[in-house]
């Protein structure tokens, strides 16, 4: 299997590609969520929104890796020895 153009590793598959395109979303959505959240005090009424936010992509990123991780070896295990 080669991938197209757009992804991120080659060899590739369309289901690869689709996890790592979630992962890099939820890397992004975590790392501006984190800055925020150093920015806010510990009494802000918006922390809790934030944090549960942090929550949800911190689980987001997790339901995507793991199966990445999983399509990643089997996308290298059909791959010629030479």
């Amino acid at each position: 299997m080669l991938a197209d153009k757009r992804s991120f590793l080659t060899p590739s598959s369309p289901p690869l590609d689709n996890h790592l395109d979630e992962i890099v979303e939820a890397s992004e959505e975590i790392l501006g969520l984190v800055a925020l959240l150093k920015t806010l005090s510990p009494t802000d009424s918006k922390r809790d929104e934030y944090e549960g936010r942090l929550y949800g992509a911190l689980t987001h990123l997790d339901h995507h890796v793991k199966p990445a991780i999983k399509e990643w070896d089997r996308v290298v295990d059909r791959m010629p020895e030479d």
